[in-house]
């Protein structure tokens, strides 16, 4: 140990608290426990305050909290390497190459945070430190939210998955709200770490609020979990997790004996389940876990009239990953128009609801930019799907055998991630959200965990259960109350009935109707600091 504090002494102090800063909140994230959410950030705040004090150029300070996101990013979404050379095909070298310049890249937002909280600080000439620090703490929480990203994390869903309850507050101002309450206390915590030789009494007295504060809403939080228990309905919702890796995936896109065996590992899986327990409501299987066309026009077909008759067995309602493909309309390559969609089938050999198309295409997996304009471009990345997109959020109406129904949610693969998309479904009537994703690209390690995590979130945000349905895991669900209920192992087939409790008519959160509604008042706060901290000189 001695011999590692000498060789961090060796290191200057401007590289070491960017350092520090990119390995406490790389760390601080999912899959990891959020050990320094309240601290993670501060090692870089004081590095550029510390810098701008001295007078050190905006390229300098841009240069360090490039640092701290580069190692984060590195340490917290390593997983594009794996994918890289999963789902990409490509040498371990370039694999390598692709997440260095994923990680020097996607999180710049990061140093242009507190490029501009330093721009603020020398134009309005801001003494005050405390100012200083939240300046910081508000640049970087509101550059986050418009920050364009596939997967927009943020600290908040580290809350979550430790289960703490502070989460609960996400129906009152969403995960990006409550991130950013989690930069303000860092921002206190911060300040209170500075002056703690020159006030030793104030930082302990700073510290202490932060801790009280934090206690209080979560004691609140405690308090909304019980008022979000009180259901009036409930569903068996079965989910199965076939573990289907994607060589075959791939193969079964072009071998009809591959489509035969994978259809045969989701018959067997739910025949085993349902011989030693009852027949669910309703059935849930994963993306594209059917690797042919389910639209009504195919079900004559050898395939998809074994798949109807095994429904027709269980009597249940089977809900599945599937691809719609018309027989008469072509895409701008001239190939059959094809959509990544969600089937809704029947017992009765009927159709229960239309599909559900999915509309957020995944860039270079679904979709290739200007794709369309210039067709030429699919030479040149011949790997890249072609799909179209669909309506929206669209909630299906879905009648169960005793007569009821029940109107669900659906989502595909990362619509999950848009808090938006998810508000949509309830504000159009879903009673329970559901989705449906393939994680096997990832590996298994960290964005499978992150992902289930993301996804459950929305459920919090919008009060709405959410049942989840994975390739290889993590296969989940949580109730409107927060409650997160069994989970899948990785990598394995497994099965399971969630007793999913509800209101059939549940009142829309504060949330859902106003979305992200509280970055007005962060604004309408960095402005007036930004003006009056000038004139506070603490």
């Amino acid at each position: 140990m001695s011999i590692l504090f000498q060789y961090l002494n060796r290191i200057p102090r401007p590289y070491l608290l960017s350092i520090l800063c990119g390995v406490l909140v790389g760390t601080s994230y999912i899959p990891y426990p959020g050990w320094a959410l309240l601290f993670c950030f501060v090692p870089l705040w004081i590095n550029v305050l510390e810098l701008s004090s001295s007078g050190a150029s905006f390229k300098r300070i841009f240069f360090f909290g490039w640092i701290s996101q580069f190692i984060l990013t590195i340490i917290g979404f390593n997983w594009i390497f794996y994918v890289s050379s999963e789902f990409g095909h490509l040498h371990w070298t370039i694999s390598l190459a692709a997440l260095i310049a994923f990680a020097a890249a996607m999180h710049i937002y990061i140093p242009l945070a507190t490029l501009a909280a330093v721009w603020i600080i020398r134009k309005n000439k801001i003494e005050s430190t405390l100012i200083q620090f939240l300046l910081l703490a508000l640049s970087h929480a509101l550059l986050e939210r418009i920050w364009p990203s596939i997967f927009e994390w943020n600290l908040a869903y580290s809350l979550l998955w430790m289960r703490f309850p502070l989460f609960q507050w996400a129906d009152t101002v969403g995960f990006w709200g409550l991130s950013t309450w989690i930069l303000i206390a860092q921002a206190v915590v911060g300040y209170s770490f500075v002056i703690r030789k020159a006030d030793k009494k104030l930082a302990i007295q700073l510290f202490a609020s932060v801790v009280g504060v934090i206690l209080i809403f979560t004691g609140l939080g405690a308090l909304k979990e019980k008022r979000w228990s009180k259901t009036d309905s409930q569903i068996q919702f079965a989910v199965v997790q076939g573990n289907i890796g994607n060589a075959e995936k791939i193969q079964s896109e072009k071998q009809d004996q591959f489509q035969s065996y994978i259809l045969g590992v989701y018959s067997q899986l739910t025949d085993d389940y349902l011989k030693s327990n009852p027949a669910p409501d309703l059935m849930l299987w994963p993306e594209t876990a059917m690797p042919f066309a389910l639209d009504i026009e195919y079900h004559n077909r050898f395939l998809q009239k074994g798949l109807l008759q095994k429904i027709q067995q269980w009597n249940t309602t089977l809900m599945t990953g599937g691809y719609s493909q018309s027989r008469d309309r072509r895409d701008h390559l001239g190939y059959p128009l094809t959509r990544n969609s969600v089937f809704f089938l029947n017992p009765n050999l009927s159709i229960a609801a239309e599909p559900y198309h999915k509309t957020q295409l995944l860039v270079f997996g679904e979709y290739l930019p200007f794709g369309e304009s210039f067709p030429s471009l699919y030479k040149l990345f011949p790997f890249v799907g072609v799909y179209e997109r669909g309506p929206g959020p669209s909630p299906k109406n879905i009648p169960l055998k005793d007569g009821q129904h029940v109107i669900v949610g659906p989502q595909i693969c990362y619509e999950s991630l848009d808090p938006a998309f998810s508000r949509g479904l309830a504000l159009k009537g879903a009673q329970i959200l559901f989705n449906v994703t393939n994680d096997s690209w990832f590996g298994d390690w960290a964005e499978p965990f992150q992902h289930n995590i993301m996804t459950l979130a929305r459920g919090v945000e919008n009060r709405r259960p959410l049942v989840r349905s994975t390739n290889t895991g993590v296969t989940s669900a949580i109730l409107a109350n927060g409650q997160i209920l069994e989970q899948s192992t990785n990598d394995k087939p497994w099965a399971h009935t969630y007793g999913i409790s509800y209101l059939k008519n549940a009142p829309i959160t504060f949330y859902t109707h106003y979305g992200h509604w509280d970055w007005i008042l962060w604004l309408a706060l960095l402005i007036v600091i930004s003006r009056k901290g000038k004139h506070v000189r603490h």
